[in-house]
């Protein structure tokens, strides 16, 4: 339906409509196939509150719609009724043949909840303009992948190609838009042309081509690529000119068989798949003792990159010293399965001798000829001259990143040595999983920077509040006022006291109490007070004198409303008051001196659970299922984390293993098992997850930040502050005159075991890195990152995601998740790809 069509069929329905309702127009007939029509949806007096939920409709692609309102005016029998139209007119494309069910659904309204009935369309083919020549015999489009049935991890030419008859002008309306699902596929190149057929079937093609693999074995139904093309058709009328329209060209959808590789593989086999080359180079081969050797492997060639996360072990005497090796990954983003791998080992010779480097060996699996290939470099003879140095028989170590051990061999050049050859130790059995743990636990979830600032600022603020407390007291003891103000206080109760005395006697001492705190209260400083305090103020001087007769006249009588006048006088005369900035005056805040110079916080709990005896009995699913979900349940459960990974290995499914043992080993690395089935798990992944791989080999650093996990290592940066406060405390109240025993020791070894605490934590976080996000997720899988959360056939960017990249998820919607990278990359991924370090929330 076109656009000019829209305004009569509103009008027409405007003349009807006497009530709310929404609804679809048109509510049923045809759609053409591959061709944009318009389907309204029209609120007759009322409007939608918020987004309009549309359902999910298959076979039908509804783009973002134009929207437009109306007002009518009806007289009917004199009586004038008003109608108002608002519409929503969304541009739709049948994806196939299949029919087009547009299920019911209820939206919110400023009238109410509303239904809006379904509707129902027939898919026919799509013409040409006016004409009644099929689309498809106008254009038309194919997609093919490989050639036959495929080995999982082939790489395969994938070809798109759009052919459009020459009777017809036409150009593109946009890229080719495509979800290649579980085909990992490389960008498409630039588009080749040529034509064929003769006369009247000439054809114009158009070639996109792009390489891919699937990496698991099984049937696969390729999605199909979408094209928009625009076809100029004539126009009606007597001058007849060209018009273009819009149509969706879909191509077919390839099913594709994808073969598993030969079982058994060789035990070194890693996964590699494609056409590989490895070469060695040590440099240089004749060093002096102490002088480096840079051994370089290079790994080459063209296969499933992005299953390829490492080179194989090497294996080195133990006479050298091994720098780290840093592995260098070169690819091309255009050429995604076309790459390299180098790294640099360097070897630092402690004796003197010769040493024979073994040869490296690769194996991958050869698409071309169907078997398993190993490729090895050559064994290279190194030479270390220098100093002499008492030999010893070296023994074979691995390099940082060795797994298999091999027949690496040392001869001493330092005289003559008698040779023992032993008979060869038994061959220790290959590594399988072991017992899972029982029970539950709760490991503790990553502090966010929000809360560990503010949890910091708040212990540091406990210092300056407790320092004003103590200088509060300081000043409010040594207030010269505070005298006075006690005083006036109790001669309020003197004067009832001398108001109610019984007796002469009772009356004096009354009379002594309030001449006592009178000269508090006037802050004299004579030693025997006088009248002349009162500084000229006649009625406290005349209560003075009065008060003077009645204790040491003869038989004197005070006057009788002596009591009241001097209750006024009082009620006149304030005491000095208390002045708040004292507290902030020098002398009280450093009274004499100020000197100005951790707490471990870890839970563990245990709870009995069943899937233990189904692991026990060999039903490894069931007890997977269970364990996955406990940790669905408690993301922090680290032991669930742990069996669901040897449930999974039992099964062979190792990449999930891999995630699930690297979140129980980040949750908690102090575990025995949980280490060693770390490297015994991402041995077999074919990955190794950045940062947590760092520990599989660990230096001091990683050996120090494995005692605890990163949240443990967060909550022990606060305790060590809160004890560095506790330490300036102790000294606080010292400089107060609090009396505090073997303060000066308690508050020195408090200090020293706070900067301690604080500065291993700091350094331990640093070493865990992204994983001390509570946010941070790993890749179990290679897949795609996408630039825009959809699997709609919309134009985007998307790029290869390898299996075991570490992120940071920063937002979700609709069951994606948009995840970053330390380099400022972002793009989404399904939430399925995902396995949280510490919590499924994000």
């Amino acid at each position: 339906m076109q656009p000019r069509t829209l305004l009569p069929l509103l009008l027409a329905f405007a003349l009807s409509a006497t009530a709310q309702s929404v609804r679809w127009q048109p509510n049923g007939g045809t759609l053409p196939r591959g061709q944009s029509t318009n389907l309204v949806l029209i609120f007759e007096n009322c409007q939608p509150v918020g987004n309009i939920p549309l359902p999910t409709v298959t076979n039908l692609n509804m783009e973002t719609p134009q929207s437009g309102s109306q007002t009518s005016q009806n007289i009917i029998n004199g009586k004038i009724t008003s109608q108002n139209l608002l519409y929503f007119s969304y541009p739709s494309i049948p994806q196939n043949g299949a029919p087009v069910s547009i299920p019911s659904f209820t939206v919110q309204t400023d009238r109410g909840s509303l239904r809006v009935p379904a509707a129902s369309f027939t898919v026919v083919e799509a013409t040409v303009g006016e004409t009644s020549i099929p689309v498809s015999y106008a254009a038309n489009s194919k997609l093919e992948v490989g050639h036959g049935p495929l080995w999982a991890g082939e790489v395969v030419p994938v070809d798109y190609t759009l052919s459009v008859s020459a009777r017809f002008r036409a150009n593109l309306g946009g890229e080719p838009a495509w979800d290649s699902g579980s085909l990992i596929v490389e960008e498409w190149s630039q588009p080749t042309r040529r034509n064929e057929g003769t006369g009247a079937d000439v054809r114009n093609l158009l070639t996109y081509s792009a390489r891919g693999y699937i990496s698991q074995p099984g049937n696969y139904e390729i999605p199909s690529v979408q094209q928009l093309l625009n076809i100029g058709v004539p126009s009606s009328g007597f001058l007849q000119s060209l018009r273009a329209e819009q149509y969706s060209i879909t191509s077919d959808s390839p099913s594709i068989v994808v073969r598993p590789l030969p079982s058994p593989s060789p035990n070194n086999f890693t996964g590699a798949v494609g056409d590989f080359t490895i070469t060695s180079k040590v440099i240089p081969e004749t060093a002096a003792v102490g002088e480096p050797v840079t051994w370089t492997l290079t790994l080459k060639g063209t296969g499933n990159w992005p299953e390829i996360s490492s080179l194989p072990a090497r294996e080195v005497s133990r006479s050298f010293r091994i720098v780290q090796p840093q592995a260098n990954r070169d690819t091309d983003e255009s050429k995604l399965f076309e790459g390299s791998i180098t790294e640099d080992v360097v070897l630092i010779a402690t004796q003197t001798g010769s040493c024979t480097l073994m040869p490296v060996e690769f194996t991958y699996f050869d698409p071309r000829t169907g078997n398993y290939r190993t490729i090895t470099t050559p064994e290279t003879e190194l030479t270390i001259d220098g100093s002499a140095l008492t030999p010893t028989t070296p023994q074979t170590t691995s390099a940082p990143n060795a797994g298999l051990p091999s027949s690496g061999r040392a001869d001493s050049a330092a005289g003559d040595i008698d040779i023992i050859r032993a008979t060869p130790a038994p061959v220790a059995p290959a590594a399988i999983p072991r017992d899972p743990l029982p029970g539950q636990a709760s490991a503790f979830r990553p502090l966010s920077r929000d809360v560990i600032l503010g949890s910091a600022i708040g212990v540091a603020a406990l210092l300056p509040l407790l320092w004003l407390t103590l200088s509060w007291r300081h000043a409010r003891h040594h207030d010269q006022g505070r005298l006075a103000r006690e005083a006036r206080k109790r001669i309020s109760r003197h004067i009832s006291a001398v108001q109610s005395a019984s007796s002469s006697v009772e009356r004096d001492q009354a009379l002594l109490h309030w001449q006592h705190d009178c000269a508090w209260l006037w802050r004299s400083q004579r030693a025997a007070p006088s009248a002349d305090m009162f500084e000229c103020d006649s009625e406290w001087t005349l209560l003075w004198q009065e008060s003077e007769r009645a204790l040491y006249g003869d038989n004197a009588p005070l006057a009788v409303d002596w009591t009241d006048r001097a209750l006024k006088a009082l009620a006149n005369k304030r005491a000095p008051r208390f002045s708040v900035l004292r507290v902030l005056a020098l002398r009280h805040l450093f009274p004499a001196f100020a000197i100005l110079g951790i707490c471990l916080l870890a839970t563990d709990g245990h709870a009995a659970d069943d899937p233990i005896e189904a692991y026990s009995e060999g039903d490894f699913a069931a007890a997977a299922d269970t364990w996955a979900s406990a940790a669905t349940d408690n993301s922090l459960d680290w032991i669930a984390h742990h069996n669901l990974a040897l449930a999974l290995a039992q099964q062979n499914r190792w990449d999930e293993a891999g995630a699930q043992a690297a979140v129980a080993f980040v949750q908690n690395p102090r575990d025995p098992s949980v280490r060693w089935h770390l490297n015994y798990t991402l041995e077999r992944s074919g990955y190794t997850p950045p940062v947590i791989g760092t520990f599989t080999n660990p230096g001091r650093i990683e050996k120090l930040a494995r005692e605890a996990s990163p949240a443990e290592w967060q909550r022990l940066l606060l305790g060590g502050l809160l004890l560095g406060v506790i330490a300036l405390a102790l000294v606080l109240g010292h400089a107060y005159g609090m009396p505090f025993g073997a303060w000066q020791f308690t508050a020195w070894f408090l200090g020293v075991v706070s900067v301690a605490v604080m500065i291993t934590a700091v350094a331990s976080i640093q070493t865990w890195g992204l994983t001390a996000d509570a946010r941070a997720v790993l890749t179990w899988r290679a897949g795609q990152l996408r630039s825009i959360p959809t699997d709609l056939k919309g134009e985007q960017q998307t790029t290869a995601l390898s299996a075991g990249s570490l992120a940071v998820v920063e937002k979700a919607f609709l069951g994606w998740q948009q995840i970053s990278f330390p380099n400022g990359q972002t793009g989404w991924i399904r939430q399925e790809e995902l396995v949280p370090l510490w919590t499924s929330k994000p």
